[in-house]
């Protein structure tokens, strides 16, 4: 038997001060092994991956996710083998379980500090913004959490009750295991949205976009492709890659984005389309900036980053290290099949030129990785848009325009 710990949200950034508890993924009863992923923590433009500092067992979260919770807050009791790390704080003994409950909350039959009596009946504590905002939308205030003073609810707790809940999963498909991440659509459903990534990158590079579309009415899944994130498959060629995503969808027809490599995959994905979109796209001319793909493939990271064009965190740019330390080998492989020595080898257009639905193509004009320049040998049939700015990653510049082109 181990000891009973409690742990803190880890500082993930030096200004960071507090966090939006995103995916949570081991559930209670879990074990775990030091470097696994527990949980994931949200910031403004980046998804931090949480991991365990040791093994051991989950016992409980205290919290749940869209928290926002001050760093070294307790957001978990863990039973540890040995002494707790500097991290890890000594839990207090365990409560009844009858009487636990999360952080920001109260038993009603306790009175505790979140209720107050009137009238006989109990009612929670609550500004005035939020009372009125639940009185408008007819939203029951007895379950939701509060956030403020003493589990006071605030407006800010009414709006994060309202945004959908995400859910990862795998799916099995021949080519191996192929993990998503999806937004529930937020009112009337409209229809599908699928991301498609980068090379480099993985379905987190999505999430404001995808909780936008999301709250268009889209449901908005992203997968992480073959040599990427955590899906498991060994694709490597284009085609391979393209048949394992298609083998992983639902039957259903999707409104298709694609970034950068992504947008080949989506090129190759035309008969599952209602609609085509490419952010910065690869495969529209022969220019690819080949000292940024050798310095990732080489391990620099630090000075790839560079050529993006956006401030990448310093968290993020450790979870790529840490991406190429896994699956290197067959990046390495997804590269040399799209391009060599900064010349690109596989062309979109004439597949774009054959689309049936509406295709529509976004590049950044200054953009150090794919050259704007490219939009004009795309066919007649493909609506262009240029941005201005140096980045490459035009969902991240003006995730709000880009949201704005699904319909």
């Amino acid at each position: 038997m181990g000891r009973i710990v409690e742990m803190p949200l880890p500082r993930l950034g030096e200004t960071m001060e507090e966090g939006r508890i995103g995916l949570i993924v081991k559930q209670p009863g879990d074990r775990f092994r030091r470097g696994e992923t527990l949980l994931e923590v949200e910031s403004d433009k980046t998804t931090v991956e949480v991991p365990a500092l040791q093994d051991g067992i989950l016992i409980e979260w205290l919290v749940g996710s869209d928290d926002m919770v001050p760093v070294e807050s307790a957001i978990a009791r863990i039973e540890i083998e040995g002494e707790a790390v500097a991290e890890v704080k000594a839990a207090a003994p365990s409560p009844d379980p009858s009487s636990r409950r999360r952080p920001g909350s109260s038993s009603p039959a306790s009175l505790g500090s979140g209720f107050r009596r009137n009238d006989d009946h109990l009612r929670p504590r609550t500004s005035t913004a939020a009372r009125a905002a639940a009185r408008r939308s007819n939203v029951d205030l007895t379950n939701i959490s509060g956030s403020g003073r003493n589990g006071r609810i605030m407006r800010a707790d009414l709006e994060a009750a309202a945004r959908p809940a995400r859910a990862a999963y795998h799916v099995e498909t021949p080519q191996g295991k192929i993990f998503f991440r999806e937004w529930p659509a937020q009112g009337q459903a409209k229809g599908n949205v699928l991301l498609l990534h980068g090379l480099f990158a993985d379905s987190q590079s999505f999430t404001t976009l995808g909780r936008k579309i999301a709250a268009k009415g889209y449901r908005t899944i992203a997968l992480d492709l073959p040599g990427h994130g955590e899906t498991l498959s060994d694709a490597a060629l284009v085609d391979d890659i393209a048949t394992a995503v298609a083998a992983s969808l639902a039957p259903a027809k999707f409104h298709i984005v694609g970034h950068s490599f992504g947008a080949i995959i989506a090129a190759r994905l035309l008969d599952r389309a209602i609609s085509l979109t490419l952010l910065s796209p690869a495969g529209c001319g022969e220019e690819i900036n080949g000292e940024f793909v050798d310095a990732m493939l080489g391990g620099h990271a630090d000075h790839a980053i560079g050529f993006l064009g956006e401030a990448v965190p310093a968290e993020a740019q450790a979870g790529l290290a840490d991406q190429l330390g896994v699956h290197g080998s067959q990046l390495r492989a997804i590269a040399s099949g799209v391009a060599v020595n900064g010349s690109q080898t596989v062309s979109i257009l004439a597949a774009l030129a054959k689309a049936t639905v509406p295709v529509q193509a976004v590049f950044m004009r200054d953009d150090r990785i794919i050259p704007a320049h490219h939009a004009l040998n795309l066919p007649f049939n493909v609506a262009t848009r240029i941005l201005p700015g140096a980045s490459h990653l035009p969902h991240w510049r003006d995730p709000d325009a880009i949201a704005g082109l699904i319909s």
